[in-house]
Parts: structure tokens; C-alpha cells; sequence
């Protein structure tokens, strides 16, 4: 005889296990939607040099060689400055983005030398021929180099993925397979 009140609990069976999610900091800073593609998100040194640092990170480079980005990106404004000031809609812009990028390396940096991916979005993409995607709560954003083509075999893409978190940091973003993104992520 079994009391009416007693409760009956079931046992899970051993092939229905829950699928555990992994707890990645930061996840809250990205659109929903986004969040099944993600597969890891690395933080990078809070010194003001965080984005620059996160490119190299991505790129294989090692983070303490953040400076060599700024060197490179230097390079490549010089190369095209035409191309870059009508990109930028003129000289004063384009001399603002070029002073940003002198650092020494030694000294503290100032917010106006924080990387400012709206800027160099398309100067990081086009010097490293890379697509790169850059994630946020507000926008995501996918830029591809200026001048080179994309390849006949698009699975030797090389994707780098920026997170900008909290309004003033960069994350790096490791997706889990972009062929299968939703193409709204990606525009």
C-alpha cells in the first residue's frame, strides 16, 4: 500500500546524461544567439593594450609581442595611406589613427592609444589576410581584407574573432565551426 502524498521519484536512465555546459566568463557580453558557437573565450592583460595583445594572441605571436601589431599597422597605413584616408574620410582622421599606434612599449598607455576596432578593423584584416569577426552585446561586425581575394578553398580561411566586452576591454573569441554560423553573426 503507498500513501497518496508520497512522491515517486524516477530515476534518469544512464543513457539519457545531461549534456554539461561549459561555464565560460564573460558569455553574458554576447548575444544570445551566438553563445552555441562559442567555444572558449580567453581574457587578455587588462594594461590598455588588451586589443592589440588579443591580435597577436590569435595570430600565433605570443601576447607580450602586442607592440609589433602597432608596428605592423603602422606599415600598413604608410604602404596605402590614400586608399586609408578616403576609407577614413580624410587626413585628420587618418593622422589620429596613425598617432595612436606609435607606442613605445615602456610607458603606461593612455586611453587614446586603446585599440579602437571601428579603426583598425579593416587595417588588422587587410595586413594579416584575415577575416576577422568582431563580436559584441551592441553589434557583431565581419571585415575581409581590402585588396586581396578571398581563396578558390574557403576552409583554408584564416578567421581571427575579437570579443569587445564591458564597453573597454577585448576578449579573445574562439568559435566552434564558422562554416555553420547564422549569416546575420557574420554581417
Amino acid at each position: 500500500m503507498q500513501n497518496s502524498n508520497s512522491l515517486v521519484r524516477r530515476s534518469a536512465s544512464s543513457s539519457e546524461k545531461p549534456n554539461p555546459r561549459k561555464i565560460m566568463p564573460m558569455l553574458d557580453q554576447f548575444q544570445p544567439f551566438i553563445h552555441d558557437f562559442i567555444h572558449n573565450i580567453v581574457d587578455a592583460k587588462t594594461d590598455g593594450n588588451c586589443g592589440y595583445r588579443l591580435v597577436v594572441g590569435l595570430l600565433g605571436m605570443g601576447e607580450d609581442s602586442w607592440s609589433l601589431v602597432c608596428t605592423h599597422l603602422l606599415k600598413e597605413l604608410g604602404k596605402f595611406s590614400n586608399e586609408y584616408m578616403k576609407l577614413f574620410g580624410g587626413k585628420e582622421r587618418f593622422e589620429e589613427l596613425r598617432i595612436s599606434l606609435l607606442v613605445d612599449g615602456l610607458t603606461k598607455v593612455t586611453k587614446d592609444k586603446w585599440m579602437d576596432i571601428t579603426d583598425v578593423r579593416y587595417v588588422i584584416a587587410s595586413m594579416y589576410n584575415v577575416i576577422l569577426v568582431s563580436l559584441s552585446q551592441q553589434q557583431s561586425m565581419t571585415f575581409f581584407p581590402l585588396r586581396s581575394q578571398p581563396l578558390p578553398d574557403s576552409s583554408v580561411h584564416r578567421i581571427i574573432c575579437i570579443g569587445h566586452v564591458y564597453d573597454n576591454h577585448f576578449v579573445q573569441v574562439y568559435l566552434k565551426d564558422c562554416c555553420r554560423l547564422p549569416l546575420v553573426a557574420l554581417l
